[in-house]
């Protein structure tokens, strides 16, 4: 095999056996134990930038201030956000005037680096006190096309509003799972409330997913299971393309009911534990390993009049966003070829636009 900054390793088909039980319930059983494809244990002295690479900012960037979810911190890669300690990856999440923010804290991704379709996902995580305002998650995202329609699987997630209320907030882990339907935001989630606090000691979060359903288990437990084939997969299509692993530690937003930050009571600096993550996979299940840095000097030039390579086409490898105080002009000429997006800023606001496009090297 031929390898150039990247790999995409495609097994052989398995056949299993299937049996579906209603629409959100499955069981499957698979003859053939699966095999430990990919790992990280976080061994190392600092975090592997060839598995991971972080979020920045407060999500104004991406036209998402507050990521999308009203959050309160300011993401950094900074060691003191995010770094390796006793073999553990730390994020911790830190109460401190930031680029005007009041929190800071880390999201790390592994876009880029790692993606995979099916498989069995396990981490061992411990989570800081929560009460309140904290947020961990350890989820995936969707390797192609725009939220919802990537797909959004939410692995475990804490510090729920709901959990506030009912008390148990330390006690509550949440699995989601978030796509497109009908053009708009579907959804569908579940609970699991431990006899002891979910804080005190490191726990085991997994995810088995395969081309008929989605489970998950914490200490080998099963409180989550969505099924994805057949007719009740008919729009979940989402949940059949690769996606990639995101680790963060959050601030307030609408999760945690909390807006402001007045109202985070949660002792700071807060501090989340990953001892590892394992992937393991059966033949015919997808996995993609790959290191799509930043390329150096100019790149993506576009011309409609030049051939050259690695040009991105819109609507299919990129995606160009448009945000604050701009308008089209009509009329307006192309320099060259036949294709124009003319754009007028007035003055005493900021304007601005991005593209965000698909690993490609």
């Amino acid at each position: 095999m031929k390898i150039f900054y990247r790999v995409k390793i495609t097994l052989l088909k398995q056949c299993k056996l299937v049996l579906v039980l209603g629409l959100f319930l499955y069981s499957s059983f698979s003859a053939q134990a699966q095999s430990l494809v990919w790992e990280e244990n976080f061994d190392g002295s600092t975090i592997n930038p060839e598995t991971w690479t972080f979020d920045l900012g407060d999500g104004c960037e991406r036209g998402i201030c507050g990521w999308g979810n009203n959050e309160l911190e300011y993401y950094t890669s900074r060691p003191e956000n995010a770094r390796i300690e006793n073999g553990n990856l730390l994020i911790e999440a830190r109460r401190e005037d930031f680029l005007g923010k009041s929190f800071t804290s880390a999201r790390l991704k592994t876009f880029g680096r790692v993606h995979f379709k099916y498989g069995t996902l396990e981490a061992r995580i411990k989570v800081p006190n929560l009460e309140n305002g904290l947020w961990p998650a350890y989820w995936m995202l969707g390797t192609t096309g725009k939220w919802p329609a990537s797909g959004e699987i939410d692995i475990m997630e804490m510090g729920s509003a709901s959990a506030i209320r009912d008390g148990v907030i330390n006690k509550r882990t949440g699995t989601a799972v978030h796509w497109e339907s009908g053009n708009a935001q579907a959804d569908y989630n579940k609970d699991y409330n431990s006899p002891t606090d979910l804080t005190d000691d490191y726990h085991v979060y997994k995810m088995t997913w395969d081309a008929e359903a989605i489970k998950v288990f914490i200490d080998g437990t099963e409180f989550f299971n969505i099924n994805i084939a057949g007719a009740a997969g008919s729009d979940l299509e989402e949940f059949h393309q690769q996606q990639y692993i995101l680790l963060n530690l959050a601030v307030g937003g609408t999760y945690t009911g909390i807006p402001t930050a007045a109202g985070v009571t949660a002792p700071l600096p807060g501090k989340m534990y990953v001892d590892y993550i394992k992937l393991y996979q059966n033949p015919g299940d997808e996995l993609y390993l790959g290191k799509d840095n930043a390329y150096a000097g100019n790149f993506g030039i576009y011309s409609e009049n030049s051939d050259i390579n690695g040009k991105l086409t819109y609507g299919q490898d990129a995606n160009l966003y448009i945000w604050n105080n701009l308008a089209t002009i009509p009329g307006a000429t192309a320099y060259e070829g036949n294709e124009l997006l003319a754009l007028r800023a007035t003055a005493g606001n900021w304007f601005g636009f991005g593209v965000e496009n698909k690993p490609i090297n």
